[in-house]
């Protein structure tokens, strides 16, 4: 008998005290049921006229109510116990962790892409294809099962969001980030850290926040399942340019690649180059930014992935739903246990029965004082 406790519940102090209970409480419906059965409470001086009247269907079941209240006890009882048989769920899904790493450096603001006939700044046309390439929307299909990270770079690179499955939290913190120095779309101030593009810091970072990813992964830490297969989506619209004092010391991009090579993260590289790389402002076109396609196609080669040109919002969506097409891999079967299903169960069958006891006492079972 303690085996079968052991097994199926969870016994403790707690537990001997609901058994001890449970004896106590469970007869005692039946006796307010008995002590008002043979009590009379309305008394006469002769009884055989009623003899002859035949008990209604509702005399002769009026031993539920107090049913009702033992087994809302005992279901309730029950519950206390915690048993420990769950319900089981398995998922077999498709994941992957990606970490976008998306350029904010002064030269996105350049309005040389479309959105809704309207032109529109590299930075919010990037951010509108990455929030569908993340929920879905227009054509992509989303990223349900993936563990999704952003990592955002102008003169310092910087893990705007760890990896995570929070889809809506992602997206929300995306639509706030802008330029340094850019708060909802418009220039505050001037800011220097807009001036420069530390490309190798990026990929070294985000390289960094895979690898401990991928290593809760192999530990098989609960939720990092999609993380055994990593890539990076790095976007720009210039080149490597990081601040001249730390230019000595800074990763190279190709060099940080490689190293994302070794660790078997992937790279897919984008060159958003607008409208031929050129901006206008009234009468004026001049060039925004200089993409280093050179740097980028070297980083994804390095990788085994793949450099994409991006000059305008559509070609932007098409990228995105190639990469989207591309990286699919099976996480695999994951088990879940719900280890107080059994005790919710067992709540709401005692709620049940209790409801069900009121409504009947105060309907068709109701009693006269």
């Amino acid at each position: 008998m303690m085996d079968f406790l052991t097994t199926h519940f969870a016994p403790g102090p707690l537990f001997g005290w609901v058994c001890a209970i449970s004896l106590v409480l469970i007869p005692l419906p039946w006796i307010r049921h008995y002590r008002r059965t043979y009590r009379p409470t309305v008394r006469f001086s002769h009884l055989g006229v009623l003899q002859n009247i035949p008990s209604s269907w509702a005399v002769r079941i009026q031993f539920i109510i107090p049913m009702l209240r033992t087994l809302a006890i005992i279901a309730l009882i029950f519950a206390m116990a915690r048993p420990q048989d769950g319900g089981e769920y398995r998922d077999s899904s498709e994941g992957i962790a990606i970490q976008m790493v998306l350029d904010v450096s002064g030269s996105m603001r350049e309005e040389d892409f479309v959105m809704a006939n309207r032109r529109a700044r590299r930075i919010d046309a990037v951010k509108k294809v990455f929030e569908d390439f993340v929920l879905g929307g227009d054509s992509l299909g989303g990223r349900e099962n993936d563990l999704i990270g952003m990592t955002t770079f102008a003169m310092y690179a910087d893990t705007r969001v760890p990896l995570t499955r929070d889809h809506g939290s992602l997206v929300d913190l995306l639509r706030e980030t802008d330029i340094p120095g850019w708060v909802n779309g418009r220039q505050i101030r001037e800011v220097l850290e807009a001036n420069y593009t530390s490309l190798g810091d990026a990929i070294a970072l985000a390289t960094d926040d895979l690898r401990r990813a991928g290593e809760q992964a192999l530990a098989g830490v609960p939720g990092a399942e999609a993380a055994k297969s990593r890539l990076i989506i790095l976007l720009t619209d210039g080149a490597n340019n990081p601040p001249e004092q730390y230019r000595d010391v800074a990763p190279d991009p190709i060099e940080a690649a490689q190293v994302a090579a070794k660790l078997g993260i992937k790279i897919y590289t984008i060159g958003a180059v607008g409208s031929g790389g050129m901006s206008q402002r009234g009468l004026l076109s001049f060039r925004g930014a200089q993409v280093d396609e050179t740097t980028l196609q070297a980083i994804a080669k390095a990788t085994d992935g793949r450099y994409f040109r991006a000059t305008d919002t559509e070609s932007l969506r098409t990228i995105y739903d190639e990469i989207d097409q591309l990286e699919r891999t099976e996480t695999g079967e994951r088990i879940y246990r719900d280890d107080v299903y059994a005790a919710k169960i067992s709540m709401l069958v005692a709620l049940g029965l209790l409801m069900a006891e009121i409504f009947l006492v105060n309907t068709r079972f109701r009693r006269l004082p």
